[in-house]
């Protein structure tokens, strides 16, 4: 039965008289009618609330609108003010305003006015509707805006008309008409730091002023201070047609209207700010570029004396710089620059960056000699450049003489001799790899090709020791002694055709050593060339590849019997990269989804996934490729060339370049995902069909366990209502004692109140269940919270149970629903209550942490078994042991959901006989609920 349909029932239900055996007819009373109106009472208490709760969520509806379109309007206004800021073109930004204030307003025109200085105006920017006849560019005399209209807008009035036809003069109306204007507001748009001219003074510029102009101006003209004053400036009107009909103009609109007024004008006094800067940096610029060209002048005078000289220097090929007596640079060329890394601007006037006094002995030396008037010899010295790296180089210097043939400084001339250190290091070095390599390193002369062919000039130790035969036995002779009856001719001819083209080439074949024992080399021959590009000789390494040969011939084996196990398999085997492009897949595919293999390959993997599976395979996808260890099988449906879904489970591992590198796949060093999938349809059939009978056994269950609960749980206190209302029938002596009467009436009153909260406890767990639970959260202090709710807890449980309160922590606040933090607080309590021992203490703490709370109610009682501590929040079930016991088991179902809905969590420990502990953890901070 549908939860309307019970609750249709449910005031006829309760008004139904009901006697306690079907056997016990219930004699005629005039007191019962007094029944049937304590049930109806309650039936149309539970209908006012519900059409309470039904009038709260409207005016929370309405509430929401209208912060929503407060919101929009905030929106608005920053969204034009953000592009003020961003932007310095007056024409898009007006455009854009005009534009979002239509659409924002719903409005069939909105323009932006502007006054000239002969009082005329022009709509500047305009946004209408097509059906409606434009304004923009249209130029209007001064009679459209009277000198009253125009000193009113000045002083900030806005118009807001709602019907022209009421509100205006005959000939505006008309006027106005032509435009089909039915209804307008009209907002100034003033400049409130505008400076105008005082009447009388002849001042014509009314564009705005910077305070450098101000300021320029005061000291050129001292008069110019009084004959200005600054006062509001009206620059134009933002202005909102109704077309269509009359409107009334809401007050929030003409708000939104004076902001974007104001904005505008803020935009305006940007773009004339922006205009008069300029101008003035173009005349700044013209001020820097007459000055330059003076200077230049100048220098031309001085550079023409010094040019012979600095071009010497300028073009040397090696560092030239010069040192005063204070051994600080005068000179430093441009060849020092390169070579040192320090520029000239960075070493003038400023200590030798070279050589320094304290680093060399033979520098000192060098100065007493310069000093002395003695060119000193040569030093050859390592230094670092600018950047650290280091440098060789030939220091040498020349003393420098006045006017008067005395010494004034040094002149130094520097060559940098560290790519000839290092040729000679990389020779030395190259002699020594040639010298200890392990491949066989062998130089001939570069002719003649054909026979006899070139003369072997150099072997290393490696060739000797691979061939058996000795330097002074091959010296003379030529490579044709290594050749056998099984050396491959055809590759032979190759390397001769490269020769004879004098081209590098690399081959593989069989030679002889001196015993005549055969073995595989890859020879690689290679001409060399001298200075003037002519071929003098042939270098050619062999290495010795039998043992790869011999491991390569496995290998095919090896692939050859891995290939027929992957194409006989009888899963699918598929490898394909990283974005999903198919580079293999096995026979099976076609028996199993009726594609051809070659058909597949090159083809996207997900093209042919479920899409509602690509959010669950592209992470198991990832995680291989970063983790080829761990895998984790995975379950997808892919389609069949009939366009049906077959259900697949699948393990992913990645491959790395060296497991690829085979004829399954092209030799792409990229890594590769290989996939054994198995169809799983007919076993997820089966599953599913199931899982479906087991689901339909617990719905039978729980519909079994519903049906007994609400019958047992109506039927003891309907019973108690009706033994009550018969005692009051048919004892009159039970209503003249007060004491019996009261006993009797609140037997009726507590039964009650038990069936409401039964239901309560099951429309909580509904409502949650559709999503339906509101959820109202606010700051609340849980602290005093908790405190004043036991104290509530405590007066109802009386003296039988003591319960005790513990806070740790400070910050109490938390943003909580309080309607459902008393569901969490009441039933978990309730419970520790119910299944405690008379005279039992319950313990209630409250832990603060930085980002959660945690509450912890902890009792003695009865405690759960083990074994049904999985099945605590299922609907109706209770534990064997407290079957005795009153309840419904909707508790902490409800507690649960409360718990959800706060984004929380619960945990319950309980051994039998010991007690129960139950510990909910809610965020201070987060809002959640709702499903946000």
């Amino acid at each position: 039965m549908s939860r309307y349909r019970f609750f249709s029932y449910l005031p006829i239900f309760l008004v139904l008289p009901i006697s306690p055996s079907p056997h016990l007819p219930i004699p005629p009373s005039p007191h019962l009618p007094y029944l049937y109106l304590a049930i109806s009472l309650v039936t149309v208490g539970f209908f006012a609330v519900y059409y309470l709760l039904l009038l709260q969520i409207s005016q929370r509806r309405q509430a929401e609108m209208s912060l929503r379109q407060q919101t929009e309007r905030e929106r608005l206004v920053n969204q034009i003010a953000q592009h003020i800021r961003q932007s310095l073109n007056l024409e898009e930004v007006l455009t854009t305003t005009v534009s979002d204030v239509r659409e924002f307003l719903l409005a069939d025109r909105v323009l932006i006015y502007r006054f000239w200085e002969d009082k005329t105006g022009s709509a500047i920017t305009e946004a209408v509707l097509p059906e409606y006849p434009a304004i923009l560019g249209q130029i209007f005399p001064p009679e459209v805006f009277p000198p009253e209209y125009h000193q009113a807008y000045a002083n900030g009035k806005v118009r807001a008309i709602a019907d022209l036809s009421e509100d205006l003069e005959t000939c505006l109306v008309d006027f106005l008409a032509e435009f089909a204007v039915k209804a307008k507001l009209v907002v100034p748009i003033i400049q409130q730091t505008r400076e105008l001219p005082t009447p009388g003074t002849g001042e014509t510029d009314t564009k705005l002023h910077s305070n450098l102009v101000t300021q320029e101006k005061l000291g050129q003209n001292q008069e110019y201070t009084a004959a200005h004053r600054s006062q509001p400036y009206l620059w134009g009107l933002l202005i909102a047609h109704h077309c269509r009909a009359t409107r009334q103009w809401q007050p929030w609109e003409i708000d939104l209207m004076k902001q974007l007024a104001t904005q505008v004008a803020i935009a305006i006094q940007q773009s004339e700010l922006y205009q008069q800067l300029r101008q003035l940096n173009t005349k700044l610029e013209c001020r820097v570029q007459q000055r330059t060209e003076e200077l230049a002048k100048t220098n031309d005078i001085l550079r023409h004396t010094n040019q012979t000289l600095l071009s010497l220097i300028s073009a040397s090929p090696r560092a030239i710089f010069t040192l005063d007596l204070q051994k600080r640079v005068k000179i430093w060329n441009p060849a020092a620059e390169r070579m040192f890394g320090w520029t000239e601007a960075e070493v003038l006037d400023h200590p030798n960056p070279v050589i320094k006094e304290e680093d060399e002995s033979d520098y000192q030396a060098i100065w007493k000699s310069i000093l002395a008037g003695i060119t000193p010899p040569s030093l050859e010295v390592s230094r670092h450049k600018k950047d650290g790296s280091p440098i060789d180089i030939v220091f040498s210097a020349a003393p420098l003489t006045d006017s008067e043939d005395k010494v004034s400084g040094l002149v130094a001339v520097v060559a940098d001799i560290t790519e000839q250190k290092r040729t000679s290091e990389q020779v030395r070095l190259l002699q020594s790899v040639v010298v200890n390599t392990n491949d066989a390193v062998i130089i001939t002369e570069a002719e003649p090709i054909d026979l006899p062919g070139p003369r072997i000039l150099y072997v290393n130790q490696a060739f000797t020791t691979m061939t058996g035969y000795s330097l002074e036995e091959v010296l003379g002779q030529t490579p044709r002694l290594l050749q056998g009856p099984k050396t491959d001719l055809v590759a032979l001819a190759r390397v001769r055709s490269a020769l004879s083209n004098w081209e590098s080439i690399t081959v593989e074949l069989i030679n002889y050593r001196k015993d005549g024992s055969e073995f595989w080399v890859e020879f690689s021959v290679v001409p060399v060339a001298d200075q003037q590009n002519n071929y003098t000789h042939w270098i050619a390494i062999q290495r010795d590849i039998t043992e790869r040969r011999r491991t390569e011939a496995a290998l095919r084996q090896s692939e050859e019997h891995f290939r027929s196990l992957i194409e006989n398999a009888l899963d699918i085997i598929t490898i394909l990269a990283p974005d999903g492009t198919i580079h293999y897949e096995n026979p099976s595919v076609e028996k199993v989804l009726g594609y051809s293999p070659q058909d597949l390959i090159g083809e996207n993997f997900f093209t042919y996934i479920h899409p509602d599976d690509l959010a669950n395979i592209y992470p198991i996808l990832s995680q291989a490729l970063s983790n080829s260890e761990e895998t984790h099988p995975i379950e997808f449906r892919r389609r069949h060339q009939d366009g049906q879904w077959r259900t697949f489970e699948a393990l992913p591992k990645a491959l790395s370049f060296s497991q690829t590198n085979q004829s399954l796949v092209d030799s792409d060093p990229s890594p590769k995902i290989v996939m054994n999938s198995r169809d799983i349809t007919e076993r997820k059939r089966l599953d599913e069909v199931r899982l479906a009978l087991e689901r339909e056994k617990e719905l039978n269950a729980l519909k079994t366990r519903l049906f007994s609960m609400v019958s047992h749980e109506f039927r003891t206190p309907l019973s108690t209502v009706l033994a009550a209302a018969q005692l009051l029938e048919t004892s009159p002596r039970a209503w003249e004692n007060s004491e019996k009467r009261e006993r009797n009436l609140r037997r009726i009153q507590d039964s009650v109140k038990n069936m409401v909260q039964l239901l309560d406890d099951i429309l909580t767990i509904n409502r949650a269940e559709t999503g339906n639970l509101e959820f109202n959260p606010e700051w609340l202090d849980l602290e005093q919270f908790a405190r004043n709710f036991l104290e509530e807890m405590q007066l109802s449980a009386g003296v039988q149970h003591k319960l005790n309160f513990v806070c740790r922590g400070q910050n109490t606040v938390i943003y909580a629903d309080q309607k459902l933090l008393r569901s969490i607080f009441a039933n978990i309590i309730s419970n520790a209550i119910k299944y405690s021992p008379t005279g039992g203490r319950i313990q209630c703490s409250l832990t603060c942490e930085p980002q959660s709370v945690q509450i912890q109610i902890r009792d003695r009682g009865l405690g759960i078994p083990a074994e049904e501590q999985k099945q605590l929040f299922e609907p109706f079930y209770r534990a064997k042991n407290v079957r005795h016991i009153e309840g419904t088991g909707l508790g902490l179902v409800v507690v649960q959901k409360c718990v959800d809905l706060h984004g929380g969590s619960i945990e319950i420990v309980s051994e039998a006989g010991r007690g129960t502990t139950v510990t909910v953890r809610l965020f201070t901070f987060k809002k959640l609920g709702n499903g946000e």
